[in-house]
């Protein structure tokens, strides 16, 4: 395809204008079936159209053809990406060395791509060779602050964001990856912000911003101007959250009125992998329990994967474009789960690495413990608790990317908290012995004693190692990842008290 024809396709499919997109490509596909960039593209349409099937054939047709080129290798990884085939990316990493890219951008792009997926080690190669290549590209630069976050380097992190601020004085977002990384000086850069973000309009913008500043004067302890701050990060945000509410609530009703589950159609059971699903609410305690459990020496860290969806939309042939989809819902009889227990193993085993368990902690996995449960017949769940009040504060002052939509209100939080509370019983109700629940307090009180507990339910020893996190070297990618390095903390519980009299609806909703 010329290079005009792909610029314009990319917009059009970047809009949303799918069948536009296609009237584009299918003539280039039809003088030349081996296009890469039109194959590409294809199958960018295809997901547009909601056709997984399809979109996975024209991907498989790329591989067998040429990459000519650095824009048809990211247009690959982006499309692998989309379809969460992160083995596939970590091969294609490794076959295309960082010296054989054209540019610090591309460099760059590949290493969020790789991020996007939780590979990590790999992402980290890529952003120290972009920063390498050219030492002013700040989206490079942002790209290893971020990676160095991940991976408890947070004095480098700090300076590579003020390097980053250096070449662009106002990026909201390197603010607010230094807001969290706890740096001295912190009056100055409230001072800095605060103007910053009176002159800002971008809703995206704003919210970058409004939460760096909400996490400035919290460190300071300045709660009312802190709460300022966080109300309008929260508003920033609210407007596009929205329709992902009203979207979940349509997934939560189809649940509750999905009653049977029961199915002959058999999954799949591995001697070799074990997965060990960690679910709950964002910001109840599930990376802390993750990292628990990865400190033995039998468990891999699987991270935030969304290779359940990606498997479900294989399966199902349907690539829709939330967390679930009321449709598959109704077809859960149909499904081929033993192909579905098979394909997501299959995709797991880089991230275990040879250990025969592995963890997946996508926390809203507790929509699909009905899928899971069938799939995977040995899987286990360790099911988080947390004080709700904590919870919610917790949610709102995290700004999520897409995750957790109902985080910017605490009304919506409260409706949210009770629907997954309902689903949890039924789930409890349908699959007993699955599902253990971990009560987060009892996790930071009694680190050894839960430990012991959870390896005993997964079928594990209790290894000394799972409670010694100071020592992990393993990127954490959550919210929590900068806590993560100071080991089991015990004061996180209510630091919602300074804050108590703009907390009504939640102290009244939960106590």
């Amino acid at each position: 395809m010329l290079g005009s024809d792909i610029d314009k396709a990319e917009r059009l499919i970047a809009r949303g204008e799918i069948e536009a997109a296609a009237g584009i490509i299918r003539p280039a596909l039809s003088k030349n079936f081996e296009d890469t960039m039109g194959l590409l593209l294809a199958a960018d349409v295809e997901m547009g159209r909601e056709r997984n099937d399809s979109a996975r054939g024209f991907v498989s047709k790329a591989l067998s053809s040429n990459l000519d080129g650095p824009r048809a290798a990211l247009k690959l990884l982006q499309v692998l990406a989309r379809l969460s085939e992160s083995g596939l990316m970590i091969e294609i990493s490794r076959q295309i060395q960082p010296s054989q890219w054209d540019s610090a951008m591309s460099l760059s792009r590949v290493s969020q791509l790789l991020m996007s997926v939780g590979a990590f080690d790999a992402a980290l190669v890529f952003a120290e060779a972009a920063v390498a290549r050219d030492t002013k590209f700040q989206p490079g630069l942002y790209s290893l602050a971020t990676l160095k976050t991940f991976f408890g380097e947070h004095q480098e992190a700090a300076e590579l964001c003020r390097q980053c601020l250096m070449l662009l004085p106002n990026d909201p977002s390197s603010y607010w990856l230094l807001s969290r990384l706890r740096q001295p000086s912190a009056g100055d850069r409230i001072d800095r912000l605060k103007p910053l973000l009176a002159a800002t309009h971008s809703p995206e913008d704003r919210a970058w911003l409004a939460y760096a500043l909400h996490n400035e004067l919290h460190d300071q302890g300045d709660a009312d101007a802190s709460w300022s701050a966080l109300a309008a990060a929260c508003d920033a945000k609210r407007p596009k959250a929205l329709l992902l509410i009203e979207k979940q609530n349509e997934i939560f009703d189809a649940l509750r009125e999905a009653e049977d589950w029961n199915s002959d159609r058999v999954g799949h059971a591995s001697e070799d992998l074990r997965v060990i699903f960690v679910i709950g609410l964002h910001r109840s305690g599930t990376t802390l329990a993750e990292q628990i459990l990865v400190g033995h020496s039998k468990v891999a860290s699987g991270g935030e994967t969304y290779d359940l969806r990606a498997q479900l939309r294989r399966v199902s042939a349907l690539h829709f474009q939330h967390e679930l989809d009321t449709r598959l819902i109704g077809r859960r009889h149909e499904l081929d789960y033993t192909a579905l227990g098979e394909h997501y193993l299959r995709g797991m085993s880089w991230r275990a690495a040879g250990k025969p368990y592995v963890t997946d902690k996508l926390p809203s996995n507790y929509l699909n413990v009905g899928f899971i449960a069938r799939a995977l017949p040995q899987s286990r769940f360790i099911h988080l608790v947390r004080d709700p009040i904590d919870v919610g504060f917790s949610s709102l002052r995290t700004l999520f990317s897409h995750a957790a939509p109902y985080s910017y209100a605490q009304q919506d939080f409260i409706a949210h908290h009770h629907r997954y509370r309902e689903l949890m019983s039924a789930w409890r109700a349908r699959l007993p012995g699955r599902i253990m629940d971990v009560r987060y307090d009892d996790l930071v009180r009694e680190p050894e004693s839960m430990a012991r507990q959870m390896a005993e339910f997964v079928g594990l020893d209790f290894e000394p190692g799972m409670i010694q996190l100071k020592t992990r070297t393993g990127a954490v990618a959550t919210a929590s990842s900068v806590m993560m390095r100071d080991g089991i903390r015990k004061d996180r519980g209510k630091i919602w008290k300074p804050y108590e009299r703009h907390l009504a609806p939640l102290i009244e909703a939960f106590t």
